[in-house]
This record gives C-alpha cells, sequence and structure tokens, in this order.
C-alpha cells in the first residue's frame, strides 16, 4: 500500500478523487483499497481556496515501486493494527466508575478481551438525559444526577463532539477511537477530516449503539447509581459502596479492579477521594464564551465574496492565541454553527460550554475565551483549592443572573470594567437570542471573575481584533461563566496506571490525564490494557 501526500485541489470543483490520483499519477493496474487518509483546507488565498489531501492505495508491487521513486510525494504506508488480546481467566470483577469516553472506551477493550465490565453510571441513559437537559434548558430546574455534566456519553455528549487530538499514537490507538465511532453510527468522514466532529445529535446515537454492544458482550450497566466508597484489605480493593440516587439504596459490589473514569465535574466524589488516595492540585483555565455570527466567521476567514466562489465550503472554526506578561489566554472548544449551553451539575451554581449539532448550521460562532491559572494562584494549600475557586466563581455567575445564562455585549464589559483598550468598539448589538440552549439574561458581568482575568481576557480580545478584523470592534456578546476546560485535579498512579491503592485506575479527563474526547478515550484504552497485561502476567 502507498501513500499520496499533499495533493491541492481547487475548493471550487467537484472532483472525482479516484480518477484524479488515476490520472495525475499514471496509474496503469487496478487501484484497490483507495482511501482519503487526511483533509484540510487552505484559505490563506480567499481567492484560490484549496482543500488539500492525502490518499492511500494498492496496486501491484512492481507499480508502487515505481511510483515511490517517480514521485516525491508518495511513499510505503502501513496502517497500525490495534491487537486486543484474548483473555482465557476471565473471571476477575473489574468496576467502572463513569460511562463517559475514558469508561466507555476502557470497557469496549476489556470485553473484547473476554472481561465482563459492571459499569456504574450516576446519571441517565442518553434517551432519558436528553429530556432532562432539555427540560432544564426551558425550565432551569436542574436535575443534579441527570445534566449536560452526568449521564450516558459523559460532558462530550452535550458539546461539539470534537475529535481532535494532539496525541501521538503509534500504537493505533487513536485510529481504533475513531473506528469504532464510525463503526456505531458516525460519518466516515471523521477518519480523514484535520479537525473532525461528529455534534451531539449523532454523539447520542453512537453512545446509544455503543451500549447496546457492551451489553451483548455481556457487560452489566447500572445507571442512576452513584459511587460513594471504597473498603481495601491491605493495600488492594477488595470492595466499594454504591448508592441508588432514585431509592437511596446502598449496595455493596465486590470488585478486584477499579477503574475511576468520573469526569472533571464529580466533585463529590474528589472530595471522597481526597483522604483516600494521592491526589494535587492541577492548573487550569477560565474565561468566557464569546459569540459572533457565524457568517462574520466565515467572511473573516474565506473573504467577503466566498459564497459566489464555494458552494461547499463548512462553516469556519478559528484559533487565537495571546501572550500576556503573566500568563496566556486562548480560545477552547470553538463551536462553529453552535449554540452557548447551560452546563450547570450543582445548585446555585452556573457554568457555560459550547455545543453544537453535525451539520453546524445554528447560525452563530462561540468559543471559549479562557486564562490560564497557575495553582499556585487558588488561594490556599488544600489539593480542592481549585474546584473550590471554580465553586465561588460558578456562585457568583449564579447570582448574577439568577440561574440564568449571564451576558453582556463586549462595549458594556468594558465600560463596566473602565478598560480603556486600544480597540473602539460599535454601539450596534446584533441579535444572539437563537445562540443559547438555556435561559439568559443581560447583567453587569464584570464582578465575577478576579480583576487579573477580566484584565488578561480584555487584553487578548483586543489582541485578537487584529488578527481577526472585527473580532472585538464588532461588539460580540460574551457569556459567563466558562469554568470546567479542564479538571482542577489529578489523581496520581504510576506507571503501570495504579494508584496507591493496588487495583484503583483513575483515568481520563476527570483523573487529569486527558483534555478531550479522544485523549480520554485512549486513556480508558491504556487503562484497560494494564488490567489485562496484569491477568495475563499474575
Amino acid at each position: 500500500m502507498i501513500l499520496v501526500k499533499s495533493v491541492k485541489i481547487s475548493a471550487k470543483k467537484n472532483i472525482d478523487l479516484l480518477k484524479l490520483v488515476k490520472e495525475k499519477y499514471n496509474v496503469k493496474g487496478d487501484i484497490k483499497s483507495f482511501s482519503i487518509v487526511k483533509k484540510s483546507i487552505d484559505a490563506r488565498r480567499s481567492e484560490d481556496i484549496k482543500y488539500i489531501y492525502s490518499f492511500s492505495f494498492e496496486t501491484n508491487e512492481k507499480e508502487e515501486n515505481i511510483l515511490i521513486k517517480k514521485f516525491d510525494n508518495i511513499e510505503k504506508y502501513e496502517v497500525i493494527p490495534y491487537c486486543i488480546p484474548k483473555l482465557t481467566d476471565t473471571d476477575c470483577k473489574t468496576i467502572i466508575v463513569g460511562m463517559g469516553p475514558a469508561g466507555l472506551f476502557a470497557a469496549l477493550i476489556l470485553v473484547e478481551a473476554g472481561i465482563k465490565p459492571v459499569i456504574i453510571e450516576r446519571g441517565k441513559k442518553c434517551e432519558e438525559r436528553f429530556k432532562d437537559v432539555n427540560d432544564f434548558w426551558e425550565s432551569g430546574i436542574l436535575n443534579t444526577e441527570s445534566n449536560v455534566q452526568f449521564g450516558e456519553g459523559g460532558a462530550g455528549t452535550f458539546s461539539d463532539g470534537k475529535l481532535n487530538t494532539g496525541i501521538k499514537d503509534r500504537e493505533g490507538r487513536k485510529d481504533f477511537v475513531l473506528d469504532s465511532f464510525v463503526r456505531f453510527g458516525a460519518n466516515e468522514n471523521i477518519l480523514y477530516d484535520s479537525k473532525p466532529h461528529i455534534g451531539t445529535d449523532v454523539l447520542r446515537n453512537v453512545i446509544g449503539n455503543i451500549r447496546e454492544y457492551l451489553l451483548n458482550k455481556g457487560a452489566t450497566i447500572l445507571y442512576d447509581t452513584k459511587f460513594e466508597s471504597f473498603e481495601t484489605k491491605g493495600d488492594r480493593i477488595f470492595r466499594i459502596n454504591v448508592r441508588n440516587t432514585a431509592s437511596e439504596d446502598i449496595k455493596e459490589l465486590e470488585c478486584d479492579n477499579l477503574i475511576l473514569a468520573i469526569g472533571h465535574s464529580a466533585r463529590d466524589t474528589f472530595e471522597y477521594l481526597k483522604n483516600r488516595i494521592p491526589m494535587e492540585p492541577k492548573s487550569f483555565a477560565m474565561g468566557f464564551r464569546v459569540i459572533h455570527s457565524q457568517e462574520f466567521i466565515n467572511e473573516s476567514q474565506y473573504g467577503i465574496s466566498y459564497r459566489d466562489y464555494y458552494e461547499s465550503l463548512e462553516n469556519s472554526p478559528y484559533k487565537l492565541v495571546y501572550q500576556g506578561k503573566e500568563r496566556g489566554v486562548y480560545t477552547f472548544c470553538m463551536c462553529p454553527g453552535g449554540y452557548v449551553v447551560n452546563a450547570s451539575s450543582e445548585k446555585n451554581r452556573l457554568c457555560v460550554n459550547g455545543m453544537s449539532e453535525n451539520k453546524r448550521d445554528s447560525g452563530f460562532a462561540n468559543s471559549a475565551v479562557i486564562c490560564q491559572i497557575n495553582s499556585k494562584e487558588f488561594g490556599d494549600d488544600d489539593v480542592l483549592s481549585g474546584m473550590n475557586l471554580q465553586r465561588s466563581i460558578e456562585e457568583k455567575a449564579y447570582n448574577i443572573g439568577n440561574g440564568k445564562i449571564p451576558v453582556s455585549y463586549l462595549k458594556d464589559f468594558f465600560e463596566n470594567l473602565g478598560y480603556n483598550g486600544s480597540v473602539e468598539i460599535t454601539d450596534e448589538e446584533s441579535d444572539f437570542s437563537n445562540a443559547f440552549k438555556g435561559l439568559y439574561v443581560r447583567e453587569d458581568i464584570t464582578g465575577i471573575y478576579p480583576d487579573f482575568i477580566n484584565q488578561n481576557f480584555s487584553d487578548a480580545m483586543c489582541d485578537f481584533n487584529s488578527k481577526i478584523k472585527g473580532f472585538a470592534s464588532c461588539n460580540p456578546l460574551i457569556a459567563a461563566c466558562e469554568t470546567r476546560s479542564s479538571s482542577p485535579v489529578r489523581i496520581l498512579r504510576n506507571d503501570e496506571f495504579e494508584s496507591s491503592v493496588r487495583g484503583i485506575y483513575p483515568c481520563g479527563e476527570g483523573a487529569g490525564y486527558a483534555g478531550g474526547i479522544v485523549s480520554a478515550a485512549i486513556d480508558g484504552m491504556k487503562v484497560a490494557e494494564a488490567i489485562i497485561n496484569k491477568i495475563l502476567n499474575d
């Protein structure tokens, strides 16, 4: 098999890719197993936007060798197979806490190896959770166990469903994750798009299909079931206690291996674990969601007249970074054609996130603009000081908006802050009423964050205005508060992925070892592999 790299094709044309490759490289033999390996876009020249493709295919070995010698952009290509060993001794009692990406992919690997795990999820299955979340967005009445953060699929189920990651993967795990998403219902383009995403509408169906597969392979899933505590014999776990969140019944489950895939919002679980296993505070970032019309972003990236020349360009994302004197500010989880959603999970506290559906067709673009916070700035030496800081910010946001998402136009924000930046902002106020999932209210939001976050956010917005003309001066809407960009703690583990208590395996974003859907899924896979290898070596 060979790889053809960096073939540029005008975005104005609809091209038969297989025919193009055959003609461009004068391939004489039959082309087999033709597939797109990567697709990206070069929009640096608005009058000549191009797609950049890489392809793989097979022909006869003689012709492949000729093509490799003749063309600099053709080389041998090998797909890394991901292999899961089969176990004969599968009688170990393995429990997974949490059904986000880390927990789900740990379960997938375990069932393929022959282990039948018990999965406990404090929230509900996707279909019921979706109803609870929509009811909350419409009424403001929060279910603290079934919401944007908690439930089957994890927090990523109500997000943009981004699948890009910077992880260097030589074992084939990333391909396994993407192939699995396609296998369970995602579009095939996630296999090659440079910035793949699923969308929350498709992701819900994918998660449901994974659930059914796990059940058919012998896994047990306990919904509305919250991890409460664990018990040990010596230095090893042997039992956990769980509580049914509906009936309040407590149940004991024997346990040889406990995978903690709890997510970054499981604050009550962090409080319990604080005195049981080693943890440390972890730096993270907080800020606001910034909302523009998607057409404004498209024109800034593709050119004012892009619709006259290009019919099939997708809504454009953007990525911006500002380095201040003491800290960085950057865009995070940018959602083209998305919504700002109320992502709260605790009573009397409020936070927001970005979400989009597969078509990204809301008409609005939103992104977190967040400021780095060092763990030394959390306020005290408590390992949960970062979490407590998050909570205090979210309480202020809740109180200012009286439970609704508090929003402000940037011009008002600057004026209320007394900030005299380098950008003159228009008085025009666009209508963003359809850019939200959840109730919102216009308020002065300058009192939510400490001064250093407001200042750095404001400086960054002025800097971004020079990178995307009009980014700040067009008077975008900003929403508070984006506090859960990542976990505020790291649950320590050794090289075999175990905590100091043998048999406990912290993993995923909540444990501080991942930063998105794919990286969390890969971390869950690694933990499952560690358990399998331990069984094989015992």
